[in-house]
């Protein structure tokens, strides 16, 4: 089983994460990482390990992480990545399990980029395997879709239906005491 600790700037690990999330989402999908360590906005943020095959106790992989805000009955997966080389291991599927662990009583949301957008074939692979994964581990369709940052998402949820005003509102809350804030 993973384990996970609080993701702060002065972790041993905090570098592994920064270098994660830089690469694994664009620029443009990305927040400048210091809003995701102390913003106004009450965030978890877990970095994921894993006690290497053989190793004694006290060595440990860094496999991913994710962010994530829960206000109300809904939780929303900000972001989440696994390190390259360790996708398609379970990995993933295990930090959904865990943050579902940690909020059995709300509603996960994800959101993805939509597979109709897609610029070419390469991407719209990418997008399909997304979609595919979350849909393995409980994740279905909502009727949510939204732009952010010029990019066209679709919400996904487990443990129950977000709809639009529900998912408009929870952003509206988080973001109601930052100036300046967009919500989806």
């Amino acid at each position: 089983m993973l384990q996970f600790f609080d993701v702060t700037r002065d972790a041993p690990w905090f570098p592994q994460v920064k270098a994660l999330y830089e690469s694994a989402f664009p620029a443009n999908e990305r927040i400048p990482i210091k809003h995701l360590l102390d913003d106004k906005i009450k965030r978890e943020f877990w970095a994921f390990f894993d006690k290497e095959d053989g190793a004694n106790d006290a060595v440990s992989r860094f496999c991913g992480f994710s962010n994530s805000i829960s206000h109300g009955s809904i939780t929303n997966i900000v972001y989440f990545a696994v390190v390259p080389e360790l996708r398609s291991r379970g990995y993933g599927s295990q930090i959904l399990q865990a943050i579902r662990r940690q909020h059995p009583d709300t509603r996960i949301v994800v959101d993805i980029e939509v597979e109709e957008d897609s610029k070419d074939a390469e991407e719209l692979e990418r997008r399909n395997r997304r979609r595919e994964f979350y849909t393995r581990n409980g994740f279905d369709s909502s009727p949510v879709d939204y732009v952010w940052q010029g990019e066209h998402y679709r919400l996904l949820s487990a443990g129950g239906t977000v709809n639009e005003k529900e998912f408009r509102d929870f952003w509206k809350e988080i973001l109601k005491n930052v100036p300046g804030a967009k919500y989806p």
